[in-house]
């Protein structure tokens, strides 16, 4: 298991609390998520040690004033929805976050309330598309060469199943300046902010068409968690309380790039 610290100084085992055991929180290890999800950086060089983000800070501010400890393991996306769904077996994956709504994930893990929301896009390369006709093409995405990310949840796009998947965002960027795929849908926020911190990298024909809906992220409990209900409860109520007070706004408002204010 590897330990991070969240920017600003929280240690991810949490504070001391002996009536209960440590919360298991799992991440995804493949694939950053900016501004809510994220390494530090220091000198420009990837600390691996330290987590921050707008999300994590937000979470584990909402643990540390329930008093739970913690510990946080890394492991592929696809893994941790896989231990979410066997901890009653396993006991290693009981909570994350920075995961959408899909009736497949509701079957094993409680949702909390919404922790925010990403504006979304289809994202190609002007090389491929000199204009885009976007009636035509929100009407008839199938016709055309759709690429994704395995484990990522494509629902709200309305893109279908017939997606070619890599490992990470990065090969569908290169997918898309090869025009090997002519759409990647991607969440706008994660994307720009990526490119922003040196994450991804694109080149300078990526553009996107901002599509009208948007897309809420929460933080999953599994369900096969004895305390499973009592832990969303929790923090639910907590979140509330940081909502009202400003510190939750404040907090995103933080880490949000300067293009996307």
């Amino acid at each position: 298991m590897r330990r991070a610290i969240i920017g600003g100084g929280l240690a991810l085992l949490g504070l001391p609390c002996l009536a209960a055991p440590p919360v298991q929180i799992c991440l995804g290890d493949s694939n950053e998520w900016p501004p809510y999800t994220y390494w530090q950086r220091v000198d420009g060089e990837v600390d691996r040690n330290r987590l921050t983000g707008s999300a994590s800070t937000l979470v584990l501010t909402a643990l540390e004033h329930l008093g739970l400890q913690y510990e946080v393991h890394y492991m592929p996306w696809a893994r941790v929805q896989q231990e979410l769904a066997d901890f009653a077996e396993k006991g290693r994956c009981e909570l994350t976050w920075d995961a959408s709504y899909n009736a497949e994930r509701a079957a094993y893990a409680h949702y909390s309330a919404p922790l925010y929301e990403t504006r979304l896009g289809l994202f190609y390369s002007a090389e491929r598309f000199a204009d885009v006709p976007l009636p035509a093409l929100l009407q008839n995405l199938q016709a055309f060469r759709v690429c994704g990310v395995i484990g990522y949840n494509y629902q709200p796009y309305g893109v279908g199943e017939a997606i070619k998947r890599f490992p990470g965002i990065q090969q569908n960027l290169e997918m898309l300046q090869r025009q090997r795929c002519d759409f990647f849908p991607s969440e706008i926020e994660p994307l720009y902010g990526g490119l922003a911190l040196g994450i991804y990298q694109g080149h300078e024909q990526l553009r996107h068409l901002p599509l009208t809906a948007s897309k809420a992220f929460f933080l999953l409990v599994s369900k096969g968690s004895p305390r499973g209900d009592q832990l969303i409860t929790q923090f639910d109520q907590q979140l509330r309380q940081l909502q009202a007070s400003g510190e939750a706004q404040q907090i995103f408002q933080r880490f949000t790039p300067d293009g996307l204010r």
